[in-house]
């Protein structure tokens, strides 16, 4: 089995992922996941595997929270970057479909990136196995995924939604979830699958989770015609972060939200 598609490895091969949380929307994201996954860890020490964690970001946060840490990633050059971050957590090559871990052994899988780098169910669905397998009875899985309409809303907030390569592209996901750019779209996602999210909670559930939460992570606050300004701004973006608490759970507007996060467990 290749650890990642070509095409995937490429994209994060000539992509700078090390600084994706620091620019664009990627601080929004960046301090909403540690919001959204900090709701489901306790205080106590946990034992947590970071799969498709990039370059360590939210591991070297975990680690300095106390927990014990490892990192799985399919991307050597994030290993190698993952490895420079401070706190103390291992970063292991490998790949979500067939975790280098031990069965029965983690409190908490996190999954970063598989829900929506792995376009065949099926390979989504082993994912989620491993991730079971990894867990110990009573652990919990806390799984990002792309919404179906993100590009879709990009787009038109940006003006690109009426380029026939992109409208077709958003057309396709809203059809079917498969995500691929057109040639000559830089510094987009090669290819993915996009979730409707019943459709996630569904994944989870056929292989035997029980859904605890499905959250927003953006919500609407991206869609402020002012964003970077506001999230400068103190006042401002406390405002953003208290509509987003507001709506994280609101099913009818988890769409307008670039990504989800689910929180599932499951006992023996």
């Amino acid at each position: 089995m290749k650890l990642i598609d070509s095409a995937v490895a490429d994209f994060y091969n000539t992509s700078n992922e090390d600084t994706r949380l620091q620019t664009g929307l990627g601080p929004l994201e960046f301090e909403r996941n540690k919001i959204l996954i900090q709701q489901y860890i306790n205080g106590e020490r946990l034992r947590i595997a970071d799969i498709g964690g990039g370059t360590g970001h939210y591991s070297s946060w975990l680690a300095s929270l106390g927990h014990e840490v490892v990192l799985v990633d399919p991307v050597p050059r994030h290993i190698e970057k993952a490895k420079g971050k401070p706190g103390r957590f291992r970063a292991v090559l490998g790949e979500a479909r067939d975790l280098p871990l031990e069965s029965c052994k983690y409190d908490v899988v996190i999954l970063h990136g598989p829900l929506y780098h792995l376009q065949d169910q099926n390979d989504r669905l082993l994912a989620i196995r491993e991730a079971r397998r990894v867990l110990r009875p009573g652990g919990l899985v806390l799984g990002f995924a792309i919404t179906h309409s993100a590009s879709t809303l990009a787009s038109l907030n940006n003006g690109l939604f009426h380029d026939s390569r992109v409208f077709q592209m958003c057309r396709h996901e809203l059809l079917t979830g498969d995500h691929h750019a057109p040639e000559g779209l830089n510094g987009v996602l090669s290819m993915a699958y996009y979730h409707r999210p019943f459709d996630l909670q569904h994944e989870f559930k056929q292989v035997g989770f029980y859904v605890e939460g499905l959250h927003a992570v953006e919500g609407m606050a991206w869609m402020d015609s002012n964003f970077f300004q506001s999230w400068y701004d103190a006042e401002r973006k406390e405002r953003l972060l208290e509509l987003i608490r507001l709506t994280d759970e609101d099913e009818a507007l988890l769409c307008l939200s670039p990504h989800v996060m689910i929180a599932a467990s499951f006992e023996i």
